[in-house]
């Protein structure tokens, strides 16, 4: 029996060629990989999938305190939105509009005054007016700014 010359991947044994253990290794990887990717497989949960547990109660939608009633949420975040432009204490000072096409609901914000600090917050005082199809309506109120750059509504009162 003649035996070939070992490669470097290879050694030559009685039986034919060795596998390789890096080959092995390999093998075995692909198959915990394999093995592993199946446990994951699943799609996305179907509409009452979740039950609460635990003492975590789920998150409600975050809606604004104080913004009239008849807006809907894209009314409320284009609202937000024009809050947050105008209130800027970099800006102008100048009204901000907003519009949704969809609802016909539409409003303004403009500062009334600087830019104050309270709380180690930035707040500013402003007015609003909004009109949807339960009327219109105009409104006093403040609002600050956090580290993140969020405004958040301190106080917000109809002034009719």
């Amino acid at each position: 029996m003649t035996l070939s010359s070992p490669t470097p991947h290879s050694e030559p044994t009685r039986r034919g060629l060795q596998i390789p253990s890096r080959l092995k290794d390999l093998a075995v990887c692909a198959a915990l990989c394999q093995a592993l990717a199946a446990c994951a497989v699943g799609g996305p949960p179907a509409p009452g999938d979740f039950e609460a547990t635990g003492s975590i109660a789920p998150v409600a939608a975050k809606i604004a305190p104080g913004l009239p009633a008849a807006l809907d949420d894209e009314d409320r975040r284009r609202a937000l939105g024009a809050l947050a432009i105008a209130l800027d204490p970099q800006g102008n000072g100048a009204t901000v509009h907003w519009d949704n096409p969809v609802s016909k609901a539409r409003g303004s914000v403009t500062p009334a005054g600087f830019a104050y600090p309270a709380n180690d917050l930035i707040c500013r005082d402003f007015n609003a007016q909004f009109t949807t199809a339960a009327g219109p309506e105009t409104a006093r109120g403040a609002a600050c700014r956090d580290k993140n750059a969020q405004w958040t509504l301190a106080e917000l009162r109809a002034t009719r």
